[in-house]
């Protein structure tokens, strides 16, 4: 078999090959913007849970717990006393009712500050991805720009296929043929991660929609609260 012969066999394996890999290649390609479309709906929810839960039922709970402590303080300031001791010992439940609702409301700034922390780190771990991600758009442009260049060389006749050589030519096949090596295995990694990060993200879609459940069970409980708090503000007021 001639060398160019051989050439020919080896362009055509090539060929097969580089098909393979395009479906390989393509197909990650479509799941990444599947995953993406899943974290994007998971991160949109959590944010919806991050507000029902903070700016809505936490803000109710502690609109209930201001109540509750004015009815225990008229509560107290209605009890009629008929000595110093009995009065002593309502004006100590008033300062320790007071030091309940401070000794509360401390270990809530305490929880507040955590999670503010947390949420400051994470914040800071966007913005390392939002710079990753501007990179990335950076190699696009870098990439587009030079391939922009070759086409213009073709345009302009660079190529001459005249010059080409039997050696060059096999060489070159050579170099595609590892090239296609590299991408392969980078596709088939790229494919396990895949798997990978859509298996935790339908876990996550499955533990936003329970956080959803529970939010809004806790939201009945907290309404509930306020009933009872109403009533009792109604027999201190009758």
């Amino acid at each position: 078999m001639s060398g160019s012969e051989l050439n020919k066999k080896n362009i055509e394996k090539n060929r097969k090959n580089i098909l393979k890999i395009d479906t390989s290649v393509m197909s990650n390609k479509a799941s990444i913007y599947q995953s993406r479309s899943m974290i994007e709906e998971n991160r949109l929810m959590i944010l919806s849970n991050y507000a029902a839960a903070f700016m809505g039922n936490r803000q109710l709970a502690n609109h209930n717990t201001d109540e509750l402590f004015e009815n225990r303080k008229a509560i107290l300031a209605s009890i009629e006393c008929d000595t110093d001791v009995e009065v002593n010992y309502v004006q100590a439940s008033i300062n320790k009712s007071s030091l309940d609702f401070l000794e509360h409301r401390s270990a809530l700034n305490s929880a507040a500050l955590d999670v503010s922390e947390e949420l400051a780190a994470i914040n800071t771990q966007l913005i390392a991805i939002n710079n990753k991600i501007m990179d990335a758009n950076q190699g696009i442009v870098v990439f587009n720009a030079e391939q922009i260049a070759v086409n213009s060389s073709l345009l302009d006749g660079d190529l001459k296929p005249s010059n080409a050589t039997v050696d060059g030519n096999a060489a070159l096949i050579a170099a595609n043929a590892v090239a296609m090596q590299e991408i392969a295995s980078r596709a088939s990694r790229n494919g396990d991660r895949m798997k990978s990060l859509l298996s935790s993200s339908a876990e996550n879609s499955a533990s936003l929609l329970d956080n959803k459940a529970l939010i809004n069970e806790r939201r009945a409980s907290i309404l509930n609260n306020r009933d009872d708090i109403l009533a009792n503000r109604q027999r201190v007021s009758g």
